[in-house]
Protein backbone atom coordinates (compact mmCIF):
# COMPACT_ATOMS: atom_id res chain seq x y z
CA UNK A 1 0.00 0.00 0.00
CA UNK A 2 1.36 3.41 -1.02
CA UNK A 3 1.84 5.58 2.12
CA UNK A 4 -1.13 7.77 2.98
CA UNK A 5 1.02 10.91 2.89
CA UNK A 6 1.81 10.25 -0.77
CA UNK A 7 -1.82 9.58 -1.63
CA UNK A 8 -3.02 12.71 0.18
CA UNK A 9 -0.48 14.80 -1.73
CA UNK A 10 -1.71 13.32 -5.02
CA UNK A 11 -5.33 14.11 -4.15
CA UNK A 12 -4.39 17.67 -3.23
CA UNK A 13 -2.62 18.00 -6.57
CA UNK A 14 -5.88 16.86 -8.20
CA UNK A 15 -7.74 19.77 -6.60
CA UNK A 16 -8.86 18.55 -3.17
CA UNK A 17 -8.22 20.68 -0.10
CA UNK A 18 -6.36 18.87 2.68
CA UNK A 19 -9.42 17.96 4.77
CA UNK A 20 -11.47 16.64 1.85
CA UNK A 21 -8.39 14.81 0.52
CA UNK A 22 -8.03 12.94 3.80
CA UNK A 23 -11.75 12.16 3.85
CA UNK A 24 -11.63 10.97 0.22
CA UNK A 25 -8.73 8.66 1.06
CA UNK A 26 -10.58 7.21 4.05
CA UNK A 27 -13.69 6.66 1.92
CA UNK A 28 -11.62 5.00 -0.80
CA UNK A 29 -10.12 2.57 1.71
CA UNK A 30 -13.56 1.69 3.10
CA UNK A 31 -15.06 1.19 -0.38
CA UNK A 32 -12.15 -0.98 -1.52
CA UNK A 33 -12.33 -3.00 1.70
CA UNK A 34 -16.08 -3.54 1.33
CA UNK A 35 -15.52 -5.07 -2.09
CA UNK A 36 -12.46 -7.10 -1.05
CA UNK A 37 -14.10 -8.42 2.12
CA UNK A 38 -17.08 -9.85 0.28
CA UNK A 39 -19.46 -7.74 2.40
CA UNK A 40 -20.29 -5.49 -0.55
CA UNK A 41 -23.59 -7.19 -1.48
CA UNK A 42 -24.91 -6.31 1.99
CA UNK A 43 -24.52 -2.54 1.59
CA UNK A 44 -25.85 0.18 -0.68
CA UNK A 45 -23.72 3.31 -0.98
CA UNK A 46 -25.60 6.60 -0.96
CA UNK A 47 -25.19 10.27 -0.05
CA UNK A 48 -22.30 12.58 -0.85
CA UNK A 49 -19.78 9.88 -1.70
CA UNK A 50 -22.15 8.56 -4.36
CA UNK A 51 -22.86 12.07 -5.66
CA UNK A 52 -19.13 12.73 -5.85
CA UNK A 53 -18.71 9.57 -7.91
CA UNK A 54 -21.69 10.32 -10.15
CA UNK A 55 -20.44 13.81 -10.92
CA UNK A 56 -16.70 13.13 -10.98
CA UNK A 57 -16.37 16.68 -9.68
CA UNK A 58 -13.88 17.58 -6.94
CA UNK A 59 -16.23 20.40 -5.89
CA UNK A 60 -18.78 17.80 -4.76
CA UNK A 61 -16.34 16.30 -2.23
CA UNK A 62 -17.88 15.22 1.05
CA UNK A 63 -16.54 14.52 4.52
CA UNK A 64 -18.82 11.62 5.47
CA UNK A 65 -19.87 8.25 4.07
CA UNK A 66 -23.46 6.99 4.06
CA UNK A 67 -24.49 3.38 3.48
CA UNK A 68 -27.62 1.32 3.94
CA UNK A 69 -27.49 -2.32 4.96
CA UNK A 70 -29.24 -4.66 2.53
CA UNK A 71 -30.72 -7.90 3.85
CA UNK A 72 -28.70 -7.48 7.03
CA UNK A 73 -29.81 -6.47 10.55
CA UNK A 74 -28.90 -3.08 12.00
CA UNK A 75 -27.43 -3.22 15.50
CA UNK A 76 -24.27 -2.19 17.33
CA UNK A 77 -23.03 -5.74 16.90
CA UNK A 78 -23.57 -5.68 13.15
CA UNK A 79 -21.80 -2.30 12.87
CA UNK A 80 -18.79 -3.65 14.78
CA UNK A 81 -18.82 -6.72 12.55
CA UNK A 82 -18.82 -4.44 9.52
CA UNK A 83 -15.83 -2.49 10.87
CA UNK A 84 -13.97 -5.74 11.54
CA UNK A 85 -14.56 -6.86 7.94
CA UNK A 86 -12.86 -3.68 6.71
CA UNK A 87 -9.50 -4.93 7.97
CA UNK A 88 -8.70 -6.86 4.83
CA UNK A 89 -6.31 -4.60 2.92
CA UNK A 90 -2.56 -5.10 3.23
CA UNK A 91 -0.86 -2.40 5.29
CA UNK A 92 -4.09 -0.75 6.49
CA UNK A 93 -5.85 -0.99 9.84
CA UNK A 94 -9.41 0.26 10.42
CA UNK A 95 -10.72 0.79 13.94
CA UNK A 96 -13.72 2.37 15.62
CA UNK A 97 -13.11 5.57 17.57
CA UNK A 98 -15.57 6.32 20.35
CA UNK A 99 -19.02 4.87 20.88
CA UNK A 100 -21.55 3.92 18.23
CA UNK A 101 -24.26 6.59 18.18
CA UNK A 102 -27.88 5.67 17.53
CA UNK A 103 -29.56 7.99 15.03
CA UNK A 104 -33.28 8.64 15.28
CA UNK A 105 -34.83 11.01 12.82
CA UNK A 106 -38.18 11.10 11.10
CA UNK A 107 -38.45 8.03 8.86
CA UNK A 108 -34.83 7.10 9.59
CA UNK A 109 -33.15 4.82 12.07
CA UNK A 110 -29.44 4.25 11.91
CA UNK A 111 -26.06 4.10 13.58
CA UNK A 112 -23.15 6.53 13.33
CA UNK A 113 -19.61 5.29 13.75
CA UNK A 114 -16.34 7.22 13.65
CA UNK A 115 -13.40 5.40 12.08
CA UNK A 116 -9.63 5.78 12.21
CA UNK A 117 -7.87 4.41 9.14
CA UNK A 118 -4.13 3.88 9.69
CA UNK A 119 -1.35 2.93 7.28
CA UNK A 120 1.88 1.06 7.99
CA UNK A 121 3.70 4.35 8.69
CA UNK A 122 1.19 5.28 11.38
CA UNK A 123 -0.53 8.04 9.40
CA UNK A 124 -4.21 8.22 10.33
CA UNK A 125 -7.11 9.54 8.28
CA UNK A 126 -10.55 9.68 9.87
CA UNK A 127 -14.09 9.53 8.64
CA UNK A 128 -17.63 9.11 9.87
CA UNK A 129 -20.06 6.52 8.52
CA UNK A 130 -23.82 6.69 8.93
CA UNK A 131 -25.33 3.23 8.57
CA UNK A 132 -29.04 2.80 7.87
CA UNK A 133 -31.24 0.07 6.41
CA UNK A 134 -32.47 -0.25 2.84
CA UNK A 135 -36.23 -0.59 3.36
CA UNK A 136 -37.57 -0.33 -0.20
CA UNK A 137 -36.92 -3.68 -1.85
CA UNK A 138 -38.78 -2.39 -4.92
CA UNK A 139 -35.96 0.08 -5.52
CA UNK A 140 -33.03 -1.82 -7.09
CA UNK A 141 -29.48 -1.13 -5.96
CA UNK A 142 -27.37 -1.85 -9.05
CA UNK A 143 -23.61 -2.09 -8.99
CA UNK A 144 -21.84 1.24 -9.40
CA UNK A 145 -18.17 1.66 -10.32
CA UNK A 146 -16.37 3.89 -7.82
CA UNK A 147 -12.97 5.23 -8.90
CA UNK A 148 -10.78 4.94 -5.80
CA UNK A 149 -7.26 6.15 -5.19
CA UNK A 150 -6.15 2.93 -3.48
CA UNK A 151 -6.84 0.49 -6.32
CA UNK A 152 -5.93 0.46 -10.02
CA UNK A 153 -9.43 -0.53 -11.12
CA UNK A 154 -12.82 0.85 -10.05
CA UNK A 155 -14.53 -0.73 -7.06
CA UNK A 156 -17.99 -2.08 -7.88
CA UNK A 157 -20.56 -1.90 -5.10
CA UNK A 158 -24.38 -1.66 -4.89
CA UNK A 159 -25.56 1.94 -4.77
CA UNK A 160 -28.66 4.08 -5.02
CA UNK A 161 -29.75 4.88 -8.56
CA UNK A 162 -29.77 8.48 -9.74
CA UNK A 163 -33.57 8.32 -9.66
CA UNK A 164 -33.61 7.26 -6.01
CA UNK A 165 -31.15 10.01 -5.11
CA UNK A 166 -33.35 12.59 -6.86
CA UNK A 167 -36.57 11.29 -5.31
CA UNK A 168 -35.16 11.24 -1.76
CA UNK A 169 -33.72 14.74 -2.04
CA UNK A 170 -37.00 15.97 -3.47
CA UNK A 171 -38.94 14.36 -0.62
CA UNK A 172 -36.69 16.01 1.97
CA UNK A 173 -37.25 19.41 0.37
CA UNK A 174 -41.00 18.86 0.19
CA UNK A 175 -41.15 17.84 3.83
CA UNK A 176 -38.88 20.50 5.33
CA UNK A 177 -39.58 23.37 2.96
CA UNK A 178 -37.73 26.58 3.77
CA UNK A 179 -36.56 24.99 7.03
CA UNK A 180 -34.29 22.65 5.08
CA UNK A 181 -30.63 23.06 5.96
CA UNK A 182 -29.41 21.11 2.95
CA UNK A 183 -29.05 23.81 0.27
CA UNK A 184 -26.53 21.63 -1.59
CA UNK A 185 -29.50 19.42 -2.52
CA UNK A 186 -30.81 22.10 -4.89
CA UNK A 187 -27.63 21.99 -6.95
CA UNK A 188 -27.65 18.19 -6.81
CA UNK A 189 -31.23 18.13 -8.10
CA UNK A 190 -30.35 20.54 -10.89
CA UNK A 191 -27.39 18.36 -11.91
CA UNK A 192 -29.42 15.14 -11.86
CA UNK A 193 -32.53 16.42 -13.62
CA UNK A 194 -31.20 15.71 -17.14
CA UNK A 195 -29.55 12.44 -16.11
CA UNK A 196 -32.49 10.44 -14.78
CA UNK A 197 -35.07 8.20 -16.36
CA UNK A 198 -38.38 10.02 -16.09
CA UNK A 199 -40.25 6.72 -16.04
CA UNK A 200 -38.25 5.33 -13.14
CA UNK A 201 -38.29 8.67 -11.32
CA UNK A 202 -42.09 8.82 -11.50
CA UNK A 203 -42.23 5.35 -9.98
CA UNK A 204 -39.86 6.25 -7.15
CA UNK A 205 -41.61 9.53 -6.32
CA UNK A 206 -44.86 7.58 -6.10
CA UNK A 207 -43.28 5.15 -3.65
CA UNK A 208 -41.55 7.76 -1.50
CA UNK A 209 -44.01 10.66 -1.68
CA UNK A 210 -47.45 9.86 -3.04
CA UNK A 211 -47.77 6.55 -1.16
CA UNK A 212 -46.49 8.02 2.12
CA UNK A 213 -49.52 8.96 4.25
CA UNK A 214 -47.43 11.57 6.08
CA UNK A 215 -46.80 13.53 2.89
CA UNK A 216 -49.34 16.05 1.62
CA UNK A 217 -48.54 15.85 -2.09
CA UNK A 218 -50.33 13.22 -4.17
CA UNK A 219 -49.47 14.28 -7.72
CA UNK A 220 -46.72 16.11 -9.58
CA UNK A 221 -48.75 19.31 -9.87
CA UNK A 222 -48.80 19.50 -6.06
CA UNK A 223 -45.08 18.71 -5.94
CA UNK A 224 -44.26 21.53 -8.34
CA UNK A 225 -46.51 23.96 -6.45
CA UNK A 226 -44.85 23.12 -3.13
CA UNK A 227 -41.32 23.47 -4.53
CA UNK A 228 -42.27 26.77 -6.19
CA UNK A 229 -43.43 28.08 -2.80
CA UNK A 230 -40.20 26.94 -1.12
CA UNK A 231 -38.08 28.64 -3.77
CA UNK A 232 -40.07 31.87 -3.30
CA UNK A 233 -39.00 32.01 0.36
CA UNK A 234 -36.43 34.72 1.07
CA UNK A 235 -35.18 32.61 3.98
CA UNK A 236 -34.48 29.67 1.72
CA UNK A 237 -32.96 31.77 -1.05
CA UNK A 238 -30.49 33.17 1.46
CA UNK A 239 -29.30 29.64 2.24
CA UNK A 240 -28.57 29.05 -1.43
CA UNK A 241 -26.27 32.05 -1.59
CA UNK A 242 -23.41 30.35 0.28
CA UNK A 243 -20.52 29.22 -1.91
CA UNK A 244 -20.03 26.00 0.08
CA UNK A 245 -23.42 24.69 -1.04
CA UNK A 246 -23.12 25.87 -4.64
CA UNK A 247 -20.68 23.26 -5.92
CA UNK A 248 -21.85 23.84 -9.50
CA UNK A 249 -20.95 27.54 -9.24
CA UNK A 250 -24.06 28.62 -11.12
CA UNK A 251 -26.71 31.17 -10.26
CA UNK A 252 -29.17 29.81 -7.66
CA UNK A 253 -31.94 31.29 -9.82
CA UNK A 254 -30.79 29.15 -12.75
CA UNK A 255 -30.81 26.04 -10.54
CA UNK A 256 -34.25 26.75 -9.10
CA UNK A 257 -35.87 27.58 -12.45
CA UNK A 258 -34.28 24.49 -14.02
CA UNK A 259 -35.66 22.22 -11.31
CA UNK A 260 -39.14 23.71 -11.58
CA UNK A 261 -39.15 23.41 -15.36
CA UNK A 262 -38.14 19.75 -15.03
CA UNK A 263 -40.80 18.97 -12.42
CA UNK A 264 -43.46 20.47 -14.66
CA UNK A 265 -42.55 17.93 -17.37
CA UNK A 266 -43.38 15.03 -15.05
Amino acid sequence: MVPFRTRIAALEAAGYANGPAQAKLAHDVVLAALERSGFGPHVAVKGGVLMGSLTGDVRRATMDLDVDLVRHPLSDRSVDALVARLNCLDGVAVSRRGPIVELRQRNYRGRRVHLDVRDAEGTVVATKIDVGVHVHAEMPQPLHAFAVSVAPAPVRLPANTKEQVFAEKLKSLLRLGSRSNRPKDVFDLYYLRDRVSRRRLRSFVKILVFDDPEMRENDFAAVAARIRAVFASKLYRAKLAGRKANWLEISPEVAMSGILAFLETL
